[in-house]
C-alpha cells in the first residue's frame, strides 16, 4: 500500500509500541522458566510476540510439563503478579506522548489496534492519561481471530473511517507488521528492546519503513500535498 499524503489517520499498537509491556512479560516469564530450571529462547518468544493469545508457543508449551492444572494456575498468577508489577513501572516510550498530542493538533483520527484485551488496554492508557486522546480502541474480543491475521486492522480501518490509503500503522513486532499488510495497510515498524532482535521481512510481514524510536516519525514527508 502506498501512503498518499496528506495523512488522516494513524493506527497505533498498545504494547510494545506506546508502552513497553513485553520487555515486563518477557522477563516474568523468563525467571519463572529459570526457577524450574527451563530456558526462554528469544527466537521461541519472537513467534508469539505481538500475537492475540500464547497459544502454541513456549509459555504453553511450559505449562504442559505440570500435569496439575492447579500447579498451572498457580503459575500464571504468579507470573501475571510480577508482569504487573513491572508493568505500572514503565512511562510511555519515547516520542510516544508528543507524537500523539502534534496528530490531534493537526486534526488527524487516532485508533488502538491490540491483541491485549480492552480491560487491560484502556486501564493503561488511562492510567498514562493517554485514553481521552484517541477516537476508537480495536481489542482482541472484538475479533474471532488476531494477529498475525488482519481482522484487527481492518476493524480499526473500518471505525477510523479514512481512506486506506491516507491511513498509516505503527507496530512494534513482525506479527503486528505481517497483520498490518496482510490488511492492505502502509505500516512502519518501531521495534522495542526485545523485538528489536526478531526479523521482520518474513511471510510478506516487511514493513514500509523502520524507526529507531517515535522520536523520529518525518511529519514533513507525511502530512506534505503530493
Amino acid at each position: 500500500m502506498k501512503l498518499i499524503p496528506p495523512l488522516e489517520g494513524i493506527l497505533f499498537d498498545f504494547d510494545g509500541l506506546i508502552l513497553d509491556t513485553e520487555t515486563p512479560v518477557f522477563q516474568a516469564w523468563d525467571e519463572k522458566f529459570k526457577e524450574y530450571g527451563k530456558e526462554m529462547l528469544l527466537e521461541d518468544w519472537g513467534n508469539i510476540l505481538g500475537k492475540t493469545g500464547k497459544k502454541g508457543g513456549p509459555i504453553e508449551a511450559f505449562l504442559e510439563t505440570f500435569r496439575d492444572k492447579t500447579k498451572q494456575a498457580e503459575i500464571i498468577q504468579e507470573v501475571s503478579g510480577r508482569e504487573l508489577a513491572l508493568v505500572l513501572k514503565q512511562k510511555p516510550l519515547p516520542g510516544v506522548v508528543p507524537l500523539i498530542k502534534r496528530a490531534k493538533k493537526r486534526g488527524l483520527k487516532l485508533g488502538i489496534v491490540s491483541s491485549s484485551d480492552q480491560e487491560w488496554v484502556h486501564t493503561n492508557l488511562v492510567r498514562l492519561g493517554l485514553l481521552v486522546h484517541f477516537d476508537h480502541t480495536s481489542c482482541a474480543e472484538e475479533v474471532e481471530e488476531g494477529k498475525p491475521h488482519p481482522a484487527l486492522y481492518q476493524l480499526g480501518l473500518e471505525k477510523m473511517e479514512c481512506p486506506a490509503e491516507k491511513v498509516l500503522v505503527l507496530e512494534d513486532s513482525p506479527n503486528g507488521v505481517l497483520a498490518a499488510k496482510r490488511a492492505g495497510l502502509y505500516c512502519i515498524a518501531v521495534p522495542n528492546a526485545v523485538s528489536s532482535q526478531l526479523p521482520f521481512n518474513t511471510n510478506g510481514g516487511t514493513p514500509d519503513r523502520i524507526l529507531a524510536s517515535l522520536q523520529d516519525f518525518p511529519w514533513d514527508e507525511y502530512m506534505k500535498e503530493n
